[in-house]
């Protein structure tokens, strides 16, 4: 089959390129070696922390005025309006969502903290109320001697390993404290003037770690990111190949040998995927040596091999396209960069990005990001590699970026062979 000699011609050409080769798989080499031993935290002061609230407090009634009260309710709305000390920047950007969401959003790092608000925080709140006005409530409602669930456990989740979670935490602490003690100092004014009791007796708080990130840097959330910014490279190195069989004339003696469309790009579609999935654990290699914490085993590596080469595949179309309209060789590989890099960012590769949500799809939100397709190939590596996810956790990102690496294959087939298979018939 014809495809398959120009499969063998193209790898015959990868390998005599040294510096091709040299270029598609040390210099994301070096990138990955360098971040690893200098990315630091870069923490700004005055910028709200996003933080999501999973809400279970049932609510309780006040023991001496019988008002229903929400105290979790009261709690979510303080962090909504909180704001920084002389300054009108909230403290945080509050989610409220469900537990599975919030540990969703967590893995991602679409937020930095989430706090779990339990069922029975406004028990234990009025609990903490009545003991410090050292008055035992007399409704009927539940006491800190009546009662075995007064105490309260208020869980503050995320990557432990993150300073975005190190910084919420420390945030979240102060406003807990001060909106507990400001309740207490409150109703012992106004009502006894007692001096109270230890808010700890009734109200307690956990730090908690996302399953396996106990130990996370932000070495772990960028490595992914590195291995994405290697397969976008290959469309420099697609784009100037393409160019390069135009401007010697292989490809007019190709075409004078029958040669179809599908022949020269699935030929060329061959060695390029492998050069992706080659990236993948070459990349993946250097990051465990440099203190990578990868998860999962042999298991998330075969799917990060099957999610690199679809990356491929996306990177190989986009530089299809730009070679269909390249002059020459130089200008292919000069928009090749200008193109490949500046993706490479949008897609959230080296830091997450703003929240960008354009519509919710399946029950997920939708950002103008995620219409390009290596945004979902990054966080399915993140999801395989660094969490440790199997498929149920990658399927919904390689469907998407699948689907969307059809849509650019087909645009840059029809492209180029409309500007340069047809064009000299």
């Amino acid at each position: 089959m014809k495809f398959i000699s120009i499969a063998k011609k193209n790898f015959k050409e990868l390998i005599r390129d040294r510096r091709g080769l040299v270029m598609i798989l040390l210099f994301p080499m070096f990138f990955m070696l360098v971040f690893g031993f200098a990315f630091g935290g870069m923490g700004q002061s005055n910028q709200p922390q996003n933080l999501a609230v999973v809400n279970y407090d049932e609510g309780a009634t006040m023991p001496l005025t019988g008002e229903k009260v929400n105290f979790g309710k009261n709690l979510t709305k303080i962090l909504e309006d909180s704001e920084y000390e002389d300054s009108d920047v909230h403290l945080f950007n509050v989610n409220q969502t469900t537990e599975i969401d919030a540990n969703k959003k967590l893995e991602g790092r679409d937020v930095d903290a989430a706090l779990i608000i339990p069922e029975n925080y406004s028990q234990s709140m009025i609990a903490l109320i009545t003991s410090s006005m050292q008055q035992p409530i007399s409704t009927g409602t539940l006491t800190s001697q009546e009662s075995p669930n007064t105490t309260s456990t208020i869980i503050i989740r995320g990557d432990t390993g993150y300073i975005g979670f190190g910084t919420s935490q420390g945030i979240l602490t102060g406003v807990l404290e001060q909106y507990q003690d400001t309740l207490v100092t409150q109703t012992k004014s106004t009502i006894t003037g007692s001096s109270g009791v230890e808010t700890k007796q009734y109200i307690q708080r956990k730090v908690e770690a996302i399953s396996g990130t106990g130990s996370f840097t932000t070495f772990d959330m960028l490595a992914p990111g590195m291995m994405v910014f290697a397969i976008l490279l290959l469309t420099t190195t697609v784009a100037t190949a393409l160019t390069r069989e135009v401007e010697k004339g292989t490809l007019t003696r190709l075409k004078l040998s029958n040669m179809t469309s599908f022949d020269l790009l699935f030929g060329g579609l061959l060695p390029w995927s492998l050069i992706a999935a080659v990236q993948v654990v070459m990349l993946l290699i250097v990051a465990v040596l440099i203190g990578f914490h990868w998860q999962g085993g042999l298991n998330t590596l075969i799917l990060a091999l099957f999610v690199g080469i679809i990356g491929g595949i996306s990177s190989i179309s986009l530089g299809m396209i730009i070679a269909a309209f390249a002059r020459n060789e130089s200008q292919a590989g000069n928009l090749g960069t200008l193109i490949s890099v500046p993706t490479s960012f949008l897609v959230g590769a080296f830091f997450q990005l703003p929240q960008v949500v354009i519509a919710n799809i399946w029950g997920q939100p939708f950002q103008i990001y995620d219409l390009l397709p290596w945004t979902h190939i990054l966080t399915a590596l993140r999801s395989t590699l660094t969490f440790g996810g199997g498929w149920d956790a990658i399927a919904y990102n390689v469907g998407w970026a699948a689907l969307l690496t059809v849509v650019l294959f087909v645009i840059g087939v029809v492209l180029f062979s409309k500007n340069r298979l047809r064009a000299e018939n």
